[in-house]
């Protein structure tokens, strides 16, 4: 996780992003979202997701924590974002697409409650051959599949890249 996290941290210093508000979509254990608090300290993060057991062991890492951080984790549904319009400075996801029911659903959502020059950066499993050995992978998108679902969105200015065992979705301003 803590590779993962890094490409995360990167790609948003890289945009410039050192302040405002960040929000951790399907934040599972909520490490992505300490992450980006330990490392660029003047973000505040929020971590959604609906699974109450994992928000209760993502309050336990936070916790475990020895600095203070603006992070803060809450019960919510990807497709149904709880949040306002025009919030959020980033909004990122790891692994969490090949999960939902209605990702242009998702990607309509991020789009609603991302500020006008807000950015979004998204990875997730690709599908391939590896999907005989994981239901995770057999569940996941090929490029194509989740370009023709970014095309079905509202979700603007996004590019795809591809990699032999992930993809990104990152927007691309």
């Amino acid at each position: 996780m803590k590779y993962l996290s890094r490409s995360f941290v990167s790609v948003a210093k890289k945009w410039g992003i050192v302040d405002g508000q960040v929000l951790d979509l399907g934040t599972g254990t909520g490490l992505l979202t300490i992450e980006l608090a330990k490392e660029i300290p003047d973000v505040e993060v929020i971590g959604l997701d609906l699974s109450g057991v994992a928000l209760e062991v993502a309050r336990k890492n936070l916790q475990e924590i020895e600095q203070p951080l603006r992070v803060s984790f809450e019960k919510g549904d990807v497709e149904d974002i709880p949040f306002s319009d025009d919030t959020f400075d980033l909004v990122v996801s790891s692994n969490t697409l090949h999960l939902i029911k209605n990702p242009v659903s998702m990607f309509n959502e991020i789009q609603r409650v991302l500020k006008p020059e807000g950015r979004f950066f998204i990875s997730d499993l690709r599908r391939s051959w590896l999907g005989v050995l994981s239901r995770h992978i057999r569940a996941a998108y090929s490029p194509k599949e989740a370009k023709d679902l970014l095309n079905q969105s509202k979700l603007k200015n996004w590019k795809v890249k591809d990699y032999f065992f992930w993809l990104s979705i990152l927007s691309e301003k």
